[in-house]
């Protein structure tokens, strides 16, 4: 590759990198939108009371707010894929991720629309969070694949379906669905308004497992144990990598899982303690989207490895 070939994608490295952190604030966005009732500021769409810039209040500036900066990440993308569609250093590598992402983010606007539009309906608030997972992961791997780049390594390939699923790789995928799985639960606590549902920690209304069903409280229940699952599969993965020797790259993720799945519980912990503080609660999002992200991170990280020959 030339000079300036090496120079763009130092360029364009940098650009996801930024692009990957506003979608992530994205993500922290939602679940404010959703923790300060004004998911429904603005009852109809795309437009607000039928305007592009209506009367404001806290609510509808909340609303209004995330729409307009989910368009603006719309644009940013589009730019990013006119950018990749005529370099030749980055088509090849690159535009493949960003046509999935356009699909994507059409998909995050139709269940946007879908969401007002059936007044918070569960099951399209819980796919509106899952879409916009799907999307950063998306970016987030572009990202992984610039910044290998970077460093000079060329391998448009960057890894294949063979290597991500081998037989050494399936505790690791196991990892990043477990813990994907875990937030649609708590997207679930949240769109069935179940967050109190169970009053104390650790047990439910005095009971581990509460003797009378009720949904919400059986939603609460799952997400619990959901959480204990997760926290001993973060643990599994940190043993697995010391006995297979992952490389330092590597062990790093594996860290930052291990901090982060301990600092999740916290303030799982402190949303039911406190009564679901606002801020906690949108940190509580955030950090689960972290979390996935290093976990996804080690499952990419063993593939490329393994790719290149490096794992034993």
């Amino acid at each position: 590759m030339t000079t300036s070939g090496f120079s763009q994608i130092r360029k364009f490295s940098l650009y996801l990198s930024i692009y990957s952190f506003l979608v992530f604030l994205n993500l922290l966005y939602g679940p404010l939108v959703r923790a300060t009732d004004s998911g429904l500021a603005c009852p109809d769409w795309p437009l607000c009371f039928g305007k592009v810039f209506p009367d404001f209040d806290f609510g509808i500036f909340m609303e209004v707010g995330h729409r307009y900066y989910s368009m603006i990440l719309g644009f940013i993308l589009l730019g990013g894929t006119v950018w990749v569609s005529v370099s030749n250093e980055l088509r090849k590598p690159f535009l493949k991720y960003f046509l999935l992402a356009i699909l994507l983010i059409a998909s995050q606007a139709n269940l946007g629309r879908l969401t007002v539009t059936l007044l918070l309906d569960p099951t399209s608030v819980n796919l509106h969070l899952l879409n916009a997972i799907l999307f950063l992961l998306c970016i987030v791997t572009a990202t992984m694949k610039a910044r290998e780049m970077e460093t000079g390594v060329i391998n448009p390939s960057y890894f294949s379906l063979k290597t991500l699923f081998s037989g050494g790789q399936i505790v690791l995928f196991i990892g990043v669905l477990v813990i994907l799985l875990q937030i649609v639960l708590g997207a679930r606590v949240s769109s069935h308004y179940a967050g109190l549902a169970c009053p104390e920690f650790p047990t439910c209304n005095g009971e581990w497992i509460p003797s009378v069903y009720e949904e919400k409280t059986a939603i609460q229940v799952q997400h619990r144990f959901g959480a204990y699952l997760v926290v001993f599969f973060v643990f599994v993965v940190n043993l697995y990598g010391t006995l297979n020797r992952f490389s330092q790259k590597i062990r790093k993720y594996v860290r930052i899982s291990v901090v982060l799945v301990l600092l999740q519980f916290l303030l799982g912990i402190l949303n039911v303690m406190y009564k679901l503080p606002k801020l906690v609660t949108a940190a509580h999002t955030g950090v689960a989207v972290l979390l996935l992200c290093a976990m996804y991170a080690v499952w990419i990280l063993r593939a490329r490895e393994s790719a290149e020959g490096k794992v034993s």
